[in-house]
């Protein structure tokens, strides 16, 4: 008996929930003229325990006489009398480009395994009236745009830009125009003669003595000072590129020269191996090898310098005349 009555009871239910849930189709406006729009508005009530909820199908047209503009999302509320209950609201624009009266077929939605369907609905197409015995009207006047800045600068793009141009141009000209008229006359270079190599290598092995740098311990530096200055003299004395070779190449250089003679060049090499030691192997020389190095350096500037020889002016024209 209770089993009985537990199956009523659930029968019951079901019918109540299926009947309160609908599907309506309803058309906005039922009368428009050929080409206007008008909506159809789906409501869909169900009860929110329902999960699977399948909406019309919608393509491009309704009927071959009806054609759907826009679909619009479905909107999903709750019943306010009931928030078990959900509502989808959906909106479908149409419109007809053929007069008459047209039936929009019933539309299905399918809630859980029920199928529900809408009542059809009827849409007057009307066609636009014609006067036949109204005067032919004259065309309307053509219609002033506002003015737009931009469109106007578009139109005459390429002379605004020819404007700017010769703007810019001109601009560059009158810059360029003060930079050099208002440029101080140049004054002659002043030729001022390159010091002699002996001149210059002897003042500065004067200072290297005076300083007495290897007397104050600096025996190191004071080899690298006194190496730089010999190949520096033998750099401008005979254009070799002295301060970049090794000691070996500059005496196979100075090879071919003939002011300097195999004794001269022995006391060089000893010179330069000599500071090449001081820089390179940390030796130490001694306080006579110190005083020695600087002697050939004198010495080999001495032997070696340039003599230029100048002739007095009464020898020149006497010479000239005989």
């Amino acid at each position: 008996m209770k089993r009985f009555i537990a199956v009523v009871v659930s029968l019951v239910l079901w019918s109540v929930i299926g009947n309160a849930q609908e599907f309506e189709a309803r058309l906005n406006n039922n009368e428009i003229k050929i080409g206007e729009q008008t909506f159809i508005e789906f409501e869909c009530r169900f009860s929110a325990a329902e999960s699977e909820i399948m909406m019309p199908a919608l393509k491009d047209t309704i009927t071959k006489f009806v054609e759907i503009i826009e679909v619009s999302d479905i909107d999903t509320t709750f019943d306010e009398d009931d928030i078990s209950f959900k509502i989808f609201l959906q909106r479908v624009t149409i419109t007809s480009w053929d007069s008459g009266l047209h039936v929009i077929p019933p539309f299905k939605v399918k809630i859980g395994d029920q199928t529900y369907e809408s009542e059809a609905l009827l849409l007057t197409v009307n066609t636009i009236q014609i006067e036949a015995e109204q005067d032919i009207k004259d065309i309307k006047t053509v219609l002033e745009v506002p003015f737009s800045l931009w469109d106007w600068i578009l139109a005459r793009k390429w002379i605004i830009a020819g404007i700017f141009g010769a703007i810019v141009l001109l601009i560059i000209l009158i810059l360029i125009y003060k930079k050099y008229s208002n440029r101080p006359t140049r004054e002659e270079d002043t030729f001022v003669p390159k010091e002699a190599a002996d001149l210059l290598a002897n003042r500065k092995l004067q200072e290297l003595e005076d300083n007495k740098v290897w007397q104050k311990g600096n025996v190191k530096e004071y080899h690298s000072k006194l190496s730089f200055i010999v190949r520096e003299y033998i750099e401008n004395r005979f254009e070799l590129r002295a301060l970049e070779q090794t000691t070996d190449e500059i005496i196979l250089l100075l090879g071919g020269v003939p002011e300097i003679d195999k004794v001269l060049k022995a006391k060089l090499n000893q010179l330069l191996l000599l500071a090449d030691m001081a820089k390179f192997a940390k030796q130490q020389p001694i306080a006579v090898e110190n005083e020695e190095v600087l002697k050939t350096a004198y010495s080999f500037i001495k032997k070696t310098k340039l003599i230029v020889v100048e002739q007095e002016q009464g020898s020149e024209n006497s010479e000239t005349n005989a």
